[in-house]
């Protein structure tokens, strides 16, 4: 009876560590699914004329399925070599994963739209190129020797209060690819105010740096993002943070 009693607990325990293996090879399943990035088609005409709309359109991804739930999906517009002077415009869900938006431009030239998708934890930021209208010769595709290969998303709460912690992450790409070991900062500050406050971000996954700041009372602050890595980067881009 011991004997027989003991290989049946040989055998409970066996069959008991086979169903925990599949279990986790289950979860790792589900785990890699999860894991699979999310993917944006950025549809921009190849051309438009000064003074009209032009329709911006992105179709977000994650493998098979569309993604409706993006946290937030915006275009970053300048005009070629004027990168400083970049317009953000906000997009909306359409349907099937399609986030649109529209833009006017005022001037002739070459222009890049960059597309800013956040979702389910991951952001990707492709960008496109249209010429509006007349086009002077040079102005071309090619046209960009010194133009930033670096792109910056600031990722804030949707809501700010004044006196209590806001965590902030940004998101750094160098030729569409994730820069690690820059050094990431914020500059913080109101219109009109001397002292400028900052703050280090501490580096974590693929060129994500985050960091906190307490803003102390409710206004509208400028929160400017400094990176740099080496003599060959330093770029910074500007983003307005309302707190209540």
């Amino acid at each position: 009876m011991k004997k027989t009693s003991f290989f049946m607990l040989v055998g409970f325990l066996a069959l008991f560590i086979a169903a925990c293996g599949n279990s986790k090879e289950d979860n790792g399943a589900k785990d890699d699914e999860k894991l699979e990035p999310i993917e944006a088609k950025l549809d921009v005409p190849e051309k438009g004329e000064k003074g009209q709309t032009v329709s911006l359109s992105t179709k977000v991804t994650q493998g098979d399925e569309n993604v409706e739930d993006a946290g937030e999906v915006k275009y970053e517009i300048w005009k070629n070599d004027h990168k400083e002077e970049s317009e953000m415009v906000e997009a909306k869900h359409d349907k099937g994963g399609v986030y649109k938006a529209e833009k006017t431009f005022e001037e002739d030239g070459m222009y890049t739209v960059q597309v800013h998708v956040t979702a389910r934890d991951m952001h990707t930021m492709p960008k496109s190129e249209i010429a509006i209208g007349e086009v002077e010769a040079g102005e071309d595709h090619q046209h960009g020797d010194h133009e930033s290969t670096v792109s910056i998303h600031l990722m804030k709460p949707d809501s700010v209060t004044a006196g209590e912690e806001a965590e902030m992450m940004v998101h750094v790409e160098n030729q569409e690819a994730a820069l690690d070991d820059a050094r990431v900062r914020f500059e913080i500050y109101q219109d009109g105010q001397e002292k400028h406050e900052w703050v280090d971000l501490a580096p974590g996954e693929a060129g994500k740096y985050s960091g906190s700041y307490t803003f102390p009372e409710k206004g509208s602050y400028n929160v400017q993002v400094h990176v740099t890595k080496g003599e060959e980067i330093h770029e910074h881009t500007m983003e307005t943070v309302v707190v209540q």
